[in-house]
């Protein structure tokens, strides 16, 4: 897979099935191989690098595999920041050949990079506690060897090559192969609900603790599949689409003046009455949808066992960005009123109590929290062109510091700052939702014990 430039060593359908420990038809593979790709966007973006993320300047040097071959040493030249030549890989028994390595970078321990003989290889390897990386690299065929890098002054050997972190990889892809199966699906998931004279779209899923999944501004529970999936494994899945958003009902009285956190907050509760879900929940909310949450656990505080807030849309985050950048964060505004007056009803509605929120800062039928467990997901990742400066690298900590104030009111609380994934991490990064969702609910129960 990895040895030369010009003989290559794909690993073959039934090769990888082997490594898996499974069975696995021929399609399901060659899907897992499209997946791959689809979820190497991040490596596969050749952007410039920032100087806290590059590669450490020196010679690395580590050992990487092919799929059922031996093991081989390989050694990478990474040039000192400003330099401007590249970072090339030089494998053991091919001392001629040199091949580029790009987009090599550490962010909160993994490092990726890619790299190319006479086809791409993608590598992402996570540091241990001695400072050496150990992962896998994959071929543009998703096939799989295990590798260990150790940064200039350190050093690893071919017994920290792990296969066991190529079975998770695959696992993964499964597992991704699972959501864009979820992707294809057409048309409303789950049943309607009637919640008094109009009825919710829901789906109900699994057993244990219930976790209500609330989406964002305009959202329907189709936003939720990745997390929703993997949380009913372990708990009791709740995902449902507000009134007047995706195939749910609009609500009789569905004017925009009756549209607030506090009616929607009421809505769900009729909703999980209905489908006689027993109290407490944990509420996994997205941007907008933390609002309503935190009004439901101010108005139902015995219901509510924990919350995991991602992205959560707060209160005074216009007036903390206008004080950055008042005309940016003006025209911010000024865009999204244009944006949602060419919106449904229901999305209108919603929008102008945001408008409203953000320009009085106080959270509308605001109430006394609940001291439950709190997990607030929280992206740094900055994007290649910010807009307006709620994505500059100001903006984006401005936001973070709000936030890590808000959550000084709980006694147990985790703020997960991470530039590992973007703003929806239920659907760019789901693994960081199910987590908290699990802390959140074993924290629950200890305090209840």
């Amino acid at each position: 897979m990895f040895s030369s430039a010009f003989s290559r060593f794909p690993l073959d359908l039934s090769c990888m099935v082997c490594i898996a420990g499974r069975c696995a038809s021929v399609a399901t593979v060659c899907l897992a191989a499209c997946v791959f790709l689809w979820n190497a966007q991040d490596i596969q973006a050749q952007t410039a690098v920032p100087p806290g993320e590059a590669l450490e300047a020196g010679v690395w040097t580590g050992f990487m595999q092919n799929p059922g071959g031996s093991p081989f040493g390989v050694t990478i030249h990474a040039p000192a920041p400003g330099d401007s030549s590249e970072a090339f890989l030089q494998i053991e028994h091919l001392l001629q050949d040199e091949f580029r390595v790009e987009g090599a970078r550490v962010i909160e321990g993994f490092l990726t990079l890619s790299w190319w003989p006479a086809f791409r290889i993608d590598c992402e390897l996570e540091r241990e506690p001695d400072g050496v990386f150990v992962g896998i690299c994959s071929d543009e065929d998703a096939s799989m060897g295990p590798a260990t890098l150790a940064p200039p002054g350190l050093g690893t050997s071919a017994d920290r090559l792990s296969r066991e972190r190529v079975e998770r990889r695959i696992a993964r892809l499964e597992r991704s192969m699972r959501y864009r199966e979820l992707d294809l699906l057409d048309g409303p998931r789950g049943t309607k609900v009637d919640v008094g004279g109009y009825g919710l779209y829901a789906l109900d899923e699994g057993e244990g603790m219930p976790v209500v999944f609330l989406s964002d501004l305009g959202e329907d529970l189709r936003v939720w599949d990745y997390a929703h999936h993997d949380a009913q494994a372990f708990a009791r899945a709740i995902s449902y689409s507000r009134s007047g958003l995706g195939y749910s009902d609009p609500a009789p009285s569905s004017g925009e003046a009756e549209r607030t956190p506090a009616a929607l907050a009421e809505e769900l509760h009729a909703l999980l009455q209905r489908l006689s879900v027993e109290p407490p929940y944990v509420l996994a909310a997205h941007g907008l949808g933390a609002v309503i949450a935190r009004t439901f656990a101010a108005r139902y505080p015995d219901a509510v066992a924990g919350l995991v807030l991602a992205e959560p849309a707060h209160e005074q985050e216009i007036e903390r960005l206008s004080a950055l950048d008042e005309a940016s964060a003006d025209r911010y505004m000024a865009g999204r009123t244009m944006l949602y007056s060419l919106a449904s009803p229901a999305e209108r509605a919603e929008f102008a109590f945001y408008e409203e929120m953000v320009e009085t800062g106080a959270l509308p039928a605001g109430g006394d929290m609940p001291d439950v467990p709190v997990v607030v997901l929280t992206s740094l990742r900055l994007p290649e062109t910010p807009r307006w400066v709620g994505e500059t690298e100001a903006g984006i900590r401005a936001k973070a510091a709000l936030r890590e104030e808000w959550l000084e009111g709980f006694a147990w609380r985790r703020h997960v700052q991470t530039r590992r994934s973007g703003t929806w991490f239920h659907r760019e990064a789901p693994d960081f939702v199910v987590e908290a969702i699990r802390e959140v609910m074993d924290a629950a129960l200890k305090e209840t014990r």
